[in-house]
């Protein structure tokens, strides 16, 4: 544990699933959002759940672009 990086090298229990740690994440920071930018309560969960729905998507989508893009384009790009 001397040399252990935190955000590049998640360990502890969760291991392997550190990812799933996203969603509460997400949901933490569309309630906190959500609430400092309502006027009003009416419908503010169901705004909050398509906001964090929303987030977990576009985060998703980079995850898998930036996959693609480390993975095949540059080895091609290299000649590898």
């Amino acid at each position: 544990m001397i040399g252990w990086i935190p955000i590049l090298e998640p360990g502890g229990s969760l291991g392997h699933y550190w990812w799933l740690l996203l969603f509460p994440l997400v949901l933490g920071i569309s309630i906190s959002y959500r609430a400092t930018h309502e006027v009003e309560l009416v419908g503010f969960w169901r705004r909050v759940l398509r906001f964090a729905f929303k987030s977990t998507v576009a985060m998703g989508s980079l995850g898998a672009v930036m996959y693609l893009f480390v993975y095949l384009i540059i080895p091609l790009v290299r000649g590898g």
